[in-house]
């Protein structure tokens, strides 16, 4: 079980949480405070960051774009003692620019989910190596809302070590309760910027079944979180070595 927190309550973030604690397939928990996911970090209150490397940071993977990183530059760039690395798990595509809508019976996020996994195959490899390779301390994930890039990622990194899919699917749902907040935000600057604000509210959700199919086409069309990623392209010692990791070695 956990002895701590899995949220870790920030001023100036909404969505930082710790994968720890979740059970492996080989029945022992994630350990704390070794891998984070998360939101924005830009906004952070002052003493923040001074926080999260007590807590043990060493590394920070940002997901989002070059762009975004260039509008809003992370407070862990430059930071001495914390590895930042700007990974986008995206170059200039957006949940807005993927989503099918011509699938009625589909959530939105399914078939973007779907076509980051299969089209963005390279990227992933790039991120997970990288979270595979950080041997101490704790490696955080992000990107704006911590929902949808960061969520595929902690999918993955559940999915190796084993965790139920009822758990990957509750840890991503978890998100919606996370960022109220954020999403009156977002869909203020949008409605004030004329936008479709009734379509992006739909893209700001976080529905199980949306996890559940995303989690369901791994299975069917690569066989397993795993193996995902050595089709991706991640090499199988780092692939072992998450694993350690995420099991507690």
């Amino acid at each position: 079980m956990m002895d701590m927190p899995r949220h870790i309550a920030l001023q100036g973030s909404y969505n930082i949480r710790d994968l720890g604690g979740y059970v492996t397939a080989r029945g022992t928990p994630i350990p704390p405070r070794r891998f984070l996911r998360a939101d924005c970090l830009h906004r952070l209150e002052p003493g923040g960051t001074d926080h999260l490397v007590g807590e043990g940071l060493r590394c920070v993977i940002d997901l989002r774009t070059g762009s975004e990183v260039a509008n809003a530059p992370s407070l862990f760039d430059g930071l001495t003692g914390v590895d930042y690395v700007n990974l986008p798990l995206f170059d200039d595509l957006s949940p807005t620019a993927l989503a099918d809508a011509g699938a009625a019976d589909l959530h939105p996020l399914v078939p973007f989910y779907i076509r980051a996994l299969d089209t963005r195959g390279g990227a992933v490899r790039d991120i997970v190596t990288h979270i595979a390779r950080v041997s101490d301390g704790a490696v955080l994930f992000n990107c704006t809302a911590g929902k949808d890039r960061t969520g595929i990622i902690a999918a993955l990194l559940l999915g190796v070590a084993g965790v139920s899919e009822a758990e990957i699917i509750e840890d991503y749902v978890l998100t919606e309760q996370m960022i109220p907040d954020l999403v009156a935000e977002f869909l203020s600057i949008s409605r004030a910027n004329g936008g479709d604000v009734e379509r992006y509210a739909t893209l700001l959700q976080s529905p199980a079944d949306t996890m559940a199919k995303m989690l369901s086409h791994i299975r069917e069309q690569y066989g397993s979180a795993a193996d995902y990623l050595l089709q991706s392209g991640v090499a199988r010692p780092d692939l072992s070595r998450l694993q350690d990791r995420l099991y507690g070695g």
